[in-house]
């Protein structure tokens, strides 16, 4: 019986290690994630995920292999092959690269206003809004603090929860726009 309590002892000593507490994760963001059962819904949760930058929730807006983006002609200039196929991939993409260039406890600004919906169908329709996206972030090599335009977004429900399923860009200044964004982050 000693024998095998001396044999045990090495080994539980070693397991010990395996149980350390360790300090909690940090709570995601995902808990602000609001079912989107109404477009503002959809809208609120759209905009909270760009603001904290909270690429699960930013992703989870989104419909699946069919959405597709289309850019503002003007900022898309040449690169209009890297929007040919643009997809749900290409958002995440562009938003983690974007986030990962954006200081510790960092938020963006996102204002909608003069919103307009048409709906096509009760599960169909078109919003159409002004955007001001004031960024923080620090990659020198994208001078653009704030981008605005015209988003309109084509959102689809499906089992009760509104999605994107199409999002148009449209410049109305001379400030960069939405495409400018999209087409450096993801390419940088």
């Amino acid at each position: 019986m000693l024998r095998r309590w001396l044999l045990l002892l090495p080994l539980s000593l070693l397991c010990l290690g395996c149980f350390q507490i360790r300090e909690p994760e940090p709570a995601d963001a995902v808990s602000d994630w609001i079912s989107p059962t109404q477009i503002d819904i959809l809208l609120a949760n759209f905009t909270s995920a760009v603001q904290r930058a909270n690429a699960t929730n930013y992703e989870r807006c989104f419909s699946g292999p069919a959405y597709r983006f289309v850019p503002d002609p003007t900022a898309a200039g040449t690169a209009t092959a890297l929007f040919a196929n643009w997809s749900v991939s290409e958002e995440r993409d562009y938003f983690n690269s974007l986030r990962r260039r954006m200081g510790p406890g960092a938020t963006n600004q996102l204002t909608l206003t003069d919103r307009r919906d048409q709906l096509f169908t009760a599960d169909s329709a078109e919003v159409s809004a002004l955007y001001q996206l004031r960024l923080t972030q620090q990659d020198t090599a994208f001078r653009a603090a704030v981008v605005e335009g015209n988003i309109r977004l084509l959102v689809r429900r499906r089992n009760n929860e509104w999605k994107i399923a199409g999002w148009r860009d449209q410049r109305t200044s001379t400030r960069g726009s939405w495409t400018d964004v999209k087409k450096f982050f993801i390419t940088h």
